[in-house]
């Protein structure tokens, strides 16, 4: 697969203020990618480079195959960067219509709203717009000139429910369409829902990029006595003990761990199929607290 984004050694600093510390990251072309980090961690950074509005101190970044910043890299990239700023005087279509006589050609504002869930709203005037009616008309306005690249910078805040299943829909039918969307988001569920792959950074540097979804697996509890000698039967799933009675294995097949135990003499008061949620892996790789995580 093609690399639409590419950053390797991505170092930043801001006085004495490291923002980002050898970043290396590679996106491939055609999916939803989270990009998750506690606060400071760098990725507000990261897109700001990505879009030439910051220079890194050192390393280097390619969009779309070219160096960043070059204009050409840019023209098939759509960008919501922060909270949106518009002209709340305007219309929410008349807001669009400026912006796409400063840009370049081939904006569709019709189009755009309609996939932003703002048709109906278009021709009210921007300064009677809740914040979750901007962050809709900011991501009309990255998907103007249908990018194939979207750079999305917490776009989902101020958004009710409704609105949250709307955008995923929104973002995974874009996907499909062969549109690469690059998501910066705190909202871990969100994210586990919506994106194929994600990437952790802690501190300014990758510590984690893998699939949204880990692997299902299966967790066995048997009367504590047996408990040792589970882990031993269990042993080609890389199982471990899980406190006095728990067992926890790196496979999805429940029949098959059945099946080992029954070999075993071992009988199993509960087999579970359990999913690890996305939350857990982020507090573990970043070291925040729920407290924390929170801010």
């Amino acid at each position: 697969m093609t690399a639409v984004i590419e950053c390797q050694g991505l170092t930043k600093h801001y006085r004495r203020v490291t923002a980002l510390a050898g970043l290396d990251l590679t996106v491939e072309a055609g999916m939803v990618f989270g990009f998750l980090g506690p606060n400071g961690a760098g990725k507000t950074t990261t897109l700001r480079i990505l879009l030439g509005l910051v220079t890194p101190t050192s390393g280097r970044a390619r969009l779309n195959g070219r160096p960043v910043p070059d204009p050409a890299g840019l023209a098939g990239v759509g960008a919501m960067i922060e909270e949106p700023a518009f002209y709340p005087w305007l219309t929410g279509r008349a807001n669009l219509a400026v912006l796409a006589r400063s840009g370049p050609a081939g904006a569709s504002i019709g189009r755009a709203l309609a996939q932003a869930g703002l048709a109906e709203l278009a021709d009210r005037k921007v300064k009677g717009y809740s914040q979750g009616m901007r962050q809709r008309l900011g991501l009309a306005v990255a998907m103007m000139r249908q990018p194939s690249l979207l750079l999305l910078d917490e776009p989902a805040n101020g958004l009710d429910p409704a609105g949250m299943a709307e955008f995923r829909a929104l973002l995974r039918s874009l996907a499909d369409g062969g549109t690469t969307v690059f998501l910066s988001s705190h909202l871990l569920a969100e994210v586990e829902q919506v994106c194929d792959q994600i990437a952790v950074i802690q501190s300014g540097r990758l510590v984690s990029q893998g699939p949204a979804r880990a692997a299902a697996r299966v967790r066995v509890l048997v009367a504590p006595a047996e408990r040792d000698a589970a882990v031993a039967a269990l042993a080609r799933w890389a199982a471990r003990a899980d406190g006095a009675d728990g067992v926890l294995t790196d496979t999805a097949d429940g029949r098959a761990v059945n099946q080992a135990l029954g070999q075993a003499g071992i009988w199993a008061q509960q087999i579970l199929l359990e999913r690890p949620a996305l939350e857990a892996a982020f507090l573990s790789l970043t070291g925040e607290t729920h407290a924390a995580a929170g801010r």
